[in-house]
């Protein structure tokens, strides 16, 4: 919040191409500089940096993506979260191959930043990003970049923005945070049942990102997240009613299947409401990254309070909450 936020409001007045390469090239280093800690400061200072580099460095390659193609944002998300889908398997696989080779964590971090290091050089030799994003739709090619401050004041100042940008955080919730407490839920599973819960998740979502990349621009986004949301807030329901080893699994698909469209789709619509501006789109949605934190201790005490089941309820809000803002909008527009 304290570094990321800002430099992607900066982010706007450079190039894509050096602000890329400059972030990565953070990253390579905190993540180099992170295999070779031999204590817990030196460690936690390296991960406070590969934060905001992680960040930025995905936020402007998003960006550059979305803005390239104005007209097929969802479609672009959609292939984004795919991308995002199978780093996160392939994470997973990495650490077993380098358990069986008798590595550890060290290595990983050493494969991350020699993996950074060349995409920082790659993107700094790719003349295609020396181009900056255009700041307006105007046709005022001569004025100048807005202030940071200034820059960030109109972001804020756009409601539809701060809205789809709040989706940012509901949409977390269906993500690792779900799978925490649906995990500690269906812990009568076992190890076993609990895997395949989780499986099922995953394959859902590949099934539901892989749909949404083909047909979004058959439907409509906004019919797509209304439909989404109410079938993934009924799956949740049933879900904190049942540890059935059957049922559970098929409910988690479910979820899956529906919840994985959100991000992508809500992504788009913040990026559409200030069409020209990733830079400054990106940085409301990291200013909100205190809200990621907050909530798995705000459910995590529900959890203690009155049991996982009931924590899982809870979760019922991130779908309700990002229904309401897609009904809402069209109510407006309907106006």
């Amino acid at each position: 919040m304290l570094l990321e936020a800002p430099l992607l409001a900066w982010s706007e007045r450079v190039s894509a191409r050096w602000f890329s390469a400059v972030s990565l090239a953070v990253l390579a280093i905190a993540t180099l500089g992170a295999a070779l800690a031999h204590g817990p400061l030196w460690l936690a200072l390296c991960l406070s940096l590969y934060g905001p580099a992680a960040g930025c460095s995905l936020a402007v390659a998003e960006g550059v993506l979305v803005e390239s193609s104005p007209t097929s944002r969802e479609r672009t998300m959609a292939r984004a979260s795919i991308a995002a889908a199978l780093g996160d398997l392939a994470v997973p696989a990495m650490l077993a191959l380098l358990a069986w080779l008798g590595l550890g964590w060290r290595a990983g971090f050493v494969i991350a930043g020699l993996v950074a290091a060349v995409l920082a050089v790659t993107h700094a030799c790719a003349a295609s990003l020396d181009r900056a994003l255009p700041l307006e739709d105007d046709e005022d090619e001569g004025a100048e970049a807005p202030t940071m401050r200034e820059a960030l004041r109109v972001a804020l100042g756009s409601r539809a923005l701060l809205g789809w940008s709040l989706a940012g955080p509901l949409c977390g919730l269906l993500d690792e945070v779900l799978v925490a407490f649906a995990a500690v839920h269906l812990a009568g599973l076992g190890a076993l049942g609990r895997s395949i819960a989780l499986a099922a998740w995953i394959g859902g979502g590949l099934v539901g990102l892989a749909w949404l990349e083909r047909r979004i621009e058959e439907v409509r986004p906004r019919s797509v997240l209304l439909v989404t949301t109410a079938i993934g807030a009924l799956a949740i329901a049933l879900l904190a009613c049942t540890c059935d080893a059957v049922l559970a699994p098929l409910l988690m698909a479910v979820i899956g299947v529906t919840t994985s469209m959100l991000h992508p789709l809500t992504k788009a619509r913040a990026y559409a409401a200030m069409p020209g501006r990733p830079g400054l789109v990106n940085a409301v949605a990291s200013a909100l990254v205190p809200l990621d934190a907050i909530a798995p201790l705000v459910l995590g005490a529900i959890a203690l309070r009155f049991g996982a089941a009931w924590a899982v309820v809870a979760l019922i809000v991130a779908p309700v909450g990002i229904g309401w803002m897609a009904w809402r909008e069209r109510e407006e527009e309907r106006e």
